[in-house]
């Protein structure tokens, strides 16, 4: 088991590993870094620098701080994760992994978690996403709550935009939490379809909760 501390970086999780800033992103299915390789919990990896034409650099420039890596679902695989972000802390384990509390079996799309939650009374599928600082529900969903006010965010292949921004309550396994949703993008949101899901939900969930992830074995448990 390896720990390393959190900086939550307007809602991003960022460590440090030597001299790499890793910014550990469950929406994504590959990793990008600066070289080819990258050390990580002992391990070698073969990785590309950049995806879809985007790079560790280019993500720096719209997060506003300097990555040397977006880790993502190919490398994350390998490992439980223990996330609490409420003491700062990420443990990445070998072995088994899980929290007494609420556990599910989840889903995923290419490595990415997919989660079913409850929300205005429906059940819908989510991609689990701790690179998202806001979490997302298509228009008709959030029409019927009041608007909080509008908030920029961005999407490495679309770049910066901006969106209305909802409060609305949301249980997964029953258990209730807050969570503020925006809408995205009508192309960003015909993509999440493909991948078999309506909506995102990304840092309220992980703010609220200690979280156990075992991507290999489609697990997640949280108390």
């Amino acid at each position: 088991m390896e720990t390393f501390n959190i900086e939550l970086f307007e809602g991003h999780p960022i460590i440090e590993s030597g001299n790499d800033r890793i910014l550990v992103d469950t929406g994504s299915p590959s990793t990008i870094h600066i070289t080819e390789s990258i050390e990580f919990c002992g391990r070698t990896y073969s990785v590309s620098t950049s995806l879809m034409g985007f790079t560790p650099q280019s993500v720096s420039g719209l997060l506003g701080t300097e990555i040397t890596t977006l880790m993502g679902a190919d490398i994350l695989i390998d490992f439980g994760i223990l996330f609490n972000y409420q003491a700062r802390r990420i443990e990445f384990y070998t072995n088994d992994i899980r929290l007494d509390g609420n556990e599910i079996g989840i889903r995923n799309f290419m490595g990415i978690p997919i989660v079913e939650a409850s929300i205005d009374g429906q059940m819908v599928n989510c991609f689990l996403d701790t690179g998202a600082r806001l979490s997302y529900l298509p228009g008709e969903i959030t029409s019927g709550y009041p608007r909080l006010g509008v908030e920029e965010d961005f999407f490495p292949v679309l770049g910066k935009f901006e969106t209305d921004c909802f409060g609305i309550e949301t249980r997964i396994d029953g258990r209730p939490f807050m969570v503020r949703y925006g809408n995205l993008p009508a192309i960003l949101q015909m993509t999440l379809m493909l991948g078999g899901a309506q909506g995102v939900i990304g840092y309220d969930f992980f703010n609220s909760f200690e979280i156990a992830l075992d991507l290999a074995k489609n697990r997640l448990s949280f108390r």
